[in-house]
């Protein structure tokens, strides 16, 4: 584990994997989008939350109306911009808190070698 945080940007792919990977086998709801549901001649459209298993098939039963699953499924522009904060962004950000945590520790331990370098013990 040690060495994972050593590589910022190998945690931060790794997150946003789990995150991906959760959100498309969990049914989570967070996305805003509108749902599609045709019965013969009528096209009835509603807007609500939309979870990304909704698109490979998991959870369709939370959102079936009157008995009809939704044709179509598609996301508002809101919808597609918390996708980039939550998948993109949230990992990225945790990548870049480890990147300048590891920065820190390194100038700190550099600064103390250079301590002792100038000021030497005297026994």
């Amino acid at each position: 584990m040690g060495a994972i945080l050593k590589r910022p940007v190998l945690l931060g792919i790794l997150i946003g994997v789990l995150l991906l990977v959760l959100c498309i086998f969990v049914p989570i709801p967070m996305y805003d989008g509108i749902f599609h549901y045709d019965n013969e001649l009528v096209h009835i459209q509603t807007e609500g939350k939309v979870a990304l298993s909704y698109y490979f098939g998991f959870g369709l039963e939370q959102v079936r109306a009157n008995g009809i699953l939704p044709t179509q499924i598609a996301l508002k522009p809101i919808g597609y911009a918390l996708i980039v904060l939550v998948h993109i962004g949230l990992p990225a950000l945790v990548a870049i808190r480890f990147k300048m945590s590891n920065a820190k520790n390194a100038y700190s331990e550099a600064s103390a070698k250079e301590q002792e370098i100038e000021n030497p013990p005297n026994e």
